[in-house]
């Protein structure tokens, strides 16, 4: 092969190589504006852990497409860790349920006779029609001993959302959702 030949080939291949690839898109969770009521509750709470399946806990957007099989975006991504991301975002949301001073927001000091909440997630995203569902479990524990108080399990699910964006958005009422469950529970516990 000569080094013409050489040439032509290497240009043909940086050619083919500068093709551009699709643009990432990076998304958050957000708190909804609250448009309701604050239920009453005693004695502080803090959200200390949200566990989520490793298969949702990626940075890319995942969306069940059947009871076996995951389609998982490489080009919608988390703009953070996801779990955070929940804790965070149902740690607020939270706060707009309850009275002020009663949700301590995660990594923050927790005062004395502060009760922890752990929620588990099975399920948190679209399935194949784009509904988001968020399925799982919250437990209410005692800050002194750790020994479960109430334990609820969970199922919610908001319309089909076509794309990312909204993706996102139904992500973030589902989190609203449970957030107001959660509250109605503490609050009927008489904690």
């Amino acid at each position: 092969m000569n080094m013409r030949t050489l040439l032509c080939l290497f240009s043909i291949l940086s050619l083919v190589g500068c093709g551009s690839s699709p643009k990432t898109n990076f998304y958050t969770l957000s708190v909804p504006p609250a448009s309701h009521g604050r239920l009453s509750i005693s004695s502080p709470v803090q959200l200390t852990a949200v566990h989520l399946p490793p298969s949702l806990d990626r940075e890319q957007m995942v969306r069940m497409t059947n009871d076996n099989r995951v389609q998982i975006s490489e080009v919608d991504r988390w703009s953070g860790p996801l779990d955070e991301m929940v804790r965070n975002v149902l740690s607020q949301d939270l706060a707009t349920h309850l009275p002020e001073g009663k949700v301590i927001l995660p990594r923050a000091p927790a005062p004395s006779g502060t009760s922890l909440l752990v929620v588990t997630l099975s399920r948190f995203g679209p399935d194949a029609s784009g509904a988001v569902e968020l399925e799982g479990s919250w437990a209410l524990l005692s800050g002194s001993s750790g020994s479960p108080r109430l334990e609820r399990d969970f199922q919610i699910n908001t319309g089909p959302a076509a794309d990312a964006d909204a993706t996102a958005a139904a992500m973030s009422q589902a989190l609203s959702q449970l957030a107001s469950n959660i509250a109605a529970g503490l609050s009927k516990t008489g904690l």
